[in-house]
């Protein structure tokens, strides 16, 4: 009897490791990919900000330019 049980609890403790095992590996895909969209999708706005401000830029200069030259 008392070989069934300490053989049951080791059979549901594999089990639960298994489980948690799974659930970490599944953790570290989705963060995984978490991470590498939100690297992709900041890549995109920095490049989005960067050509935002230098039209801004332009844009300034080509007012400040047009103004000296009315003057």
């Amino acid at each position: 009897m008392i070989k069934k049980l300490l053989s049951k609890r080791g059979q549901i403790s594999m089990e639960l490791s298994i489980l948690i095992a799974a659930a970490v590996a599944v953790a570290a895909i989705a963060s995984f990919y978490y991470i590498k969209n939100v690297r992709d999708s900041m890549s995109r706005i920095e490049t989005t900000n960067v050509t935002n401000a230098l039209n801004s830029v332009s844009e300034r200069a080509a007012r400040r330019i047009s103004e000296l030259v009315n003057s």
